[in-house]
């Protein structure tokens, strides 16, 4: 019972949770379903696309295109070095100016005047329907009709021409132009290509000129100023009596740097006598070990190793000193001949001591010759300096002269030089480019019937499903469960067919399609198949308790007695959102199908202003429900019970429409009239007016445990439902679920797709 009870809650019917349980469509699906939904409205807009195309192949001339082909020399273009790379990349920038160069007007002009072009109707002709669209100028803009002539003939080429590089690092450019003509197409892209490299010719040619034209004047102009620098700076010379030597020197200058020169030598040789007689006093001023006189030291100065006396007495000396030490060990030191060679050896010594002092003043009178000598070029050196001073501001005046000369005289030499190179260039011109490939008869390009028909393909499809999913968009119908779920909120509980009507007799296949090309809006092709019925039926049919209807019938009953579970719900209401989609129908066969189950059922007409069921039952003439309420007569004196469908029927006003129908409906009679009903009755199916049309819902909604929204499948807009719950509140909040009715099987299964269709496999047969 627990369990019943949240079934109940969770979803209100079997059929609900069914609903819930269904995995969402993928978007994909989704916009394949509406394609084929809308399949009329994709296929008119790809035939009338097709259409256009075979127009446009049938209305535009046939244009052919020829194409000659330019190789630029890359000698001639300037090059940029990569960083990475050791080789020499061409410079993009020349390449594309190249480019815009055969594009140019001047090119243009010549081909123009080189063909005649002017006079070809092609180029000079009346104005295209679409230059008329764009617009031209004025009349009284134009200053010569001739210029206005040659200036659209130059629009019209520049339009056809075509300029493109083979690829993109490629010195090869193509011309290609597109003519009515094939010959005049091959014509006209050779002339493009001699133009080009004709008008560079010209352009170097008229560079060249000018060129050498400018510098033949200025060269005429500089040699006397060249004359006349030179000049200036001889007679500058003059004046004061500068003299300069060959390297560029004057003279005060270059023998100021020999005294210089002089005086430092004279210096260095002076210090350096200074060194050596200070060494000599020093030795000298030294004593020996016994008296006086320079022993082993006197080697030490240069003069005395390389005098022959001195080294003569040192060997001398050496002996004796040696003889002296032997003779001693031998015979004593006290001998007489040891004696004898010590008083040799001290005669040796002063003998010594004596030739140094004279290399000591030979030192002393050097050194006096070289002092006297660096004074006398020191004083030369100043007076040079002096005498040089004079000359200073001289000298500097005299490099200005030189450099501005100098500086005019190598101009001059550059432009001699520049100008020879400029008259041998305009005597032998160059371009950047030569044909590689000259144009043959043109091929035909344009119209092109396949890319075209291809172009129209793709666009009839496109602006199709445009046009499809706008009307989709535009398209508020219902049509399938899960648009209620996503706009609404609410779930579907049960989908009835639309009822089976008299067969129509077969169409041909002609007829069908013409019908299925004026079907573009797909509510209009299915309204239009089923056949429409004003008075209500009673949909079930006992004798076939396993078709499509009484699945769906069945499905509202079940979903009615899982929400009496959690909460009462013997008072159903059947409400629609306006009138005409089959409440009076679906409350009748709702009925049926809760007697056929062995409930007792009453069934009340409470259509106060369109008692439809009761004028179907043929019970107008009958008392009912109007009168209870007015209270002359008994619930028993106007029940009506139906043999054939087993329910209590209680019919409608049919005799007297009454005014305040909103009143009679909300009033304490009626509530007592549902009590006493429930009292005696499992359930109560009650028929109430449109919400829409009339107040009648909203006034007695409050008296129903349960309401049942009746919809017309593709018809009924979901901003009619949505209008139906705002104006009737109570309605949504005890809304058992939508009844989709009169559904169109085939068309649904379309719409929902896989969905649908395995449930309508299962059922729908």
């Amino acid at each position: 019972m627990e369990f019943s009870k949240n079934i109940a809650k969770s979803g209100g019917g079997a059929v609900r949770i069914a609903e819930q349980g269904r995995r969402p469509e993928p978007s994909s699906f989704r916009f394949i379903w509406v394609l084929w939904r809308r399949r009329y409205t994709l296929i008119t807009a790809i035939i009338a696309m097709l259409l256009l195309a075979f127009v446009y192949l049938d209305l535009t001339p046939t244009r052919y295109t020829a194409t000659t082909i330019i190789a630029l020399d890359t000698q001639h273009l300037p090059f940029s070095h990569s960083e990475i790379l050791d080789e020499p990349q061409v410079d993009e920038g020349a390449v594309e100016s190249q480019v815009e160069s055969i594009r140019s007007a001047n090119v243009a002009r010549i081909v123009i005047e080189k063909l005649k072009l002017i006079e070809d109707a092609e180029f000079a002709g009346p104005p295209t329907f679409l230059e008329k669209l764009l617009g031209t100028r004025p009349a009284d803009e134009i200053a010569d009709q001739a210029d206005e002539t040659l200036r659209t003939a130059i629009e019209r080429f520049e339009k056809g021409l075509r300029v493109t590089r083979t690829a993109l690092r490629s010195y090869v450019v193509e011309i290609a132009y597109t003519s009515l003509d094939h010959k005049r197409a091959a014509g006209i892209a050779n002339a493009t290509a001699e133009a080009y490299i004709e008008d560079q010719l010209k352009a170097k040619y008229d560079v060249a000129n000018r060129a050498s034209t400018w510098m033949r004047q200025r060269i005429t102009e500089m040699r006397p100023q060249v004359a006349e620098a030179f000049q200036a700076v001889q007679d500058f010379k003059s004046r004061n009596n500068l003299i300069v030597s060959r390297d560029g020197k004057l003279e005060t200058d270059a023998e100021l740097e020999q005294m210089t020169e002089a005086i430092g030598k004279a210096r260095a040789e002076t210090a350096l006598a200074q060194s050596r007689f200070m060494e000599i006093e020093a030795i000298l001023a030294t004593q020996s070990s016994d008296d006086g006189l320079p022993d082993a030291t006197v080697g030490t100065v240069t003069d005395a190793l390389n005098s022959v006396v001195i080294t003569k007495l040192q060997q001398q000396y050496l002996e004796d000193k040696k003889r002296a030490a032997d003779w001693a060990s031998r015979y004593g030191q006290n001998h007489q001949a040891v004696e004898t060679l010590r008083a040799d050896m001290t005669s040796l010594k002063r003998e010594i001591r004596e030739e140094m002092q004279r290399i000591a003043e030979t030192y002393k009178s050097d050194l006096t010759v070289l002092r006297a000598r660096e004074v006398s070029i020191e004083k030369k050196l100043t007076e040079v300096f002096q005498s040089n001073r004079e000359n200073r501001h001289a000298q500097v005046k005299l490099q200005e002269l030189e450099s501005a000369a100098n500086s005019l005289r190598s101009t001059y030499e550059n432009f001699q030089t520049r100008y020879t190179q400029v008259v041998q260039q305009e005597s032998f011109p160059s371009t950047e480019a030569r044909v590689i490939t000259f144009a043959l008869p043109g091929k035909k390009t344009s119209p092109s019937p396949v890319f075209t028909f291809a172009l129209a393909l793709a666009g009839g499809i496109a602006s199709g499903a445009a046009m499809a999913f706008l009307r989709e968009q535009m398209d508020r119908a219902t049509y399938a469960r899960d648009q209620l779920i996503r706009e609404l909120g609410v779930n579907c509980i049960a989908i009835l067919p639309a009822p089976n009507g008299p067969k129509e007799p077969p169409l041909t296949l002609s007829s069908r399609i013409k019908n299925k090309l004026r079907a573009i809006v797909l509510p209009e092709r299915i309204l239009a198949k089923r056949k429409k019925t004003d008075s209500p039926r009673v949909l079930y049919n006992k004798e076939e308790p396993f078709s499509a209807m009484s699945e769906a019938l069945r499905n509202i009953k079940v979903a009615v007695d899982l929400r009496n579970i959690s909460r009462e719900t013997r008072t159903l209401a059947i409400v629609s959102a306006l009138a005409g989609e089959g409440k009076s129908s679906v409350a009748a066969s709702l009925a049926a199908t809760i007697a056929e189950a062995g409930r007792n059922v009453l069934m009340i007409d409470c259509d106060f202003r369109n008692p439809s069921l009761t004028n179907f039952f043929g019970l107008h003439q009958h008392l009912g429900v109007l009168e209870l309420l007015y209270g002359t007569v008994n619930v028993t004196d106007v029940v009506n019970h139906n043999d054939q469908y087993g329910f209590d029927f209680l019919c409608g006003p049919t005799k007297v429409r009454p005014v305040h129908t909103a009143d009679l409906l909300s009033s304490e009679a009626m509530r007592k009239l549902l009590e006493g009903a429930k009292e005696n009755y499992d359930y109560v199916v009650v028929e109430l007016p449109p919400i829409l049309p009339v107040i009648d819902v909203q006034a007695c909604s409050h008296l129903f445990d349960a309401f049942a929204l009746v919809v017309e499948w593709g018809k009924t807009s979901i901003d009619d439902l949505d209008e139906a719950f705002r104006a009737a509140p109570v309605v949504r909040e005890r809304l058992l679920g939508v009844v989709l009715n009169k559904v169109d099987a085939e068309s649904m299964r379309r719409i929902e797709g896989y969905g649908y269709a395995g449930y309508g496999n299962y059922v729908l047969h």
